[in-house]
């Protein structure tokens, strides 16, 4: 029998590979079955192009902030604080980019302000918390 501390890191590594791509699509899925209120779309197909493109401008984003000198490495020194900033740029990235997308009519789905700002709130909080987790195996 394998050794579980394996299969549980093989677990995580694959989740950390798929996570950040398309967190956001599976909490707007979540939100359409739960408050259909809050997001309208074409298809599932839209969620994921929605998440792939916030993925794309988070990217921007941090090399923006090493660019002013917040590297990883700065933000691993300043303990918690480099870890709110870093929860913030996410935050910022996700519904700053929403918006963008938005404005030149890059997407096709519409969320409500409530649903952007759950999004925005909750993708970065399990992306840190998956990161944390897979340090500390």
């Amino acid at each position: 029998m394998s050794n579980p501390k394996k299969i549980f890191v093989s677990i995580g590594i694959i989740a950390g590979l798929i996570l950040p791509f398309f967190l956001p699509a599976f909490i707007m899925m979540a939100l359409v079955k739960f408050v259909p209120n809050e997001i309208t779309h074409s298809g599932i197909l839209s969620l994921f192009i929605l998440s792939f493109a916030l993925f794309i401008i988070s990217g921007i984003f941090s090399k923006v902030l090493s660019l002013i000198g917040l590297t990883e490495q700065k933000l691993d020194e300043l303990g918690f604080l480099g870890l709110m900033i870093s929860v913030l740029s996410s935050f910022l990235s996700i519904v700053v980019g929403y918006y963008w997308m938005k404005t030149f009519n890059l997407t096709s789905v519409e969320l409500s302000s409530i649903g952007i700002l759950t999004i925005a709130v909750i993708t970065p909080i399990v992306l840190i918390a998956q990161i944390k987790l897979l340090e500390k195996l």
